[in-house]
């Protein structure tokens, strides 16, 4: 939302290599061309949200300390993360442990839904577009 708050779980610091009190997790990736000491100014870094993170869109900002000072990139739309949920994984929430349930209820890309009023209730069939070519 508008206003994030770190007690709400909407507002995150994670320091590079070390836990957040959330649980999210900060790890500069292996080394590649150009990146890491004497190889330019890149750093490959991989997020970990918790499995109980709070599902939606969020801001991502970077921040580096050198000698040199601090300096805080700007928001740019482009670095939003969307958070969503992970069938897959045994500590969310929504974990499903049958592979026919992830087929029929994640990975389907059709399906059926449902519309109407309660003393009408009309189906359709649905393209869920979940994959994009």
């Amino acid at each position: 939302g508008p206003t994030p708050q770190v007690a709400k779980g909407t507002h995150v610091l994670v320091p590079l290599g070390e836990a957040s009190p959330t649980g999210w997790r900060a790890e500069p990736e292996e080394e590649g061309p150009g990146a890491g000491p004497g190889g330019g100014h890149a750093l490959w870094v991989e997020l970990r949200a918790p499995p109980d993170a709070p599902i939606g869109r969020y801001r991502l900002s970077v921040k580096t300390r050198t000698a040199a000072g601090d300096y805080a990139a700007p928001f740019d739309d482009v670095n939003d993360l969307v958070l969503l949920f992970n069938p897959w994984c045994p500590e969310d929430s929504v974990y499903m442990e049958k592979t026919s349930d992830l087929n029929e209820y994640v990975l389907n890309e059709t399906g059926r839904i449902f519309y109407g009023t309660e003393d009408q209730i009309v189906e359709r069939s649905w393209n869920y577009g979940q994959v994009i070519p």
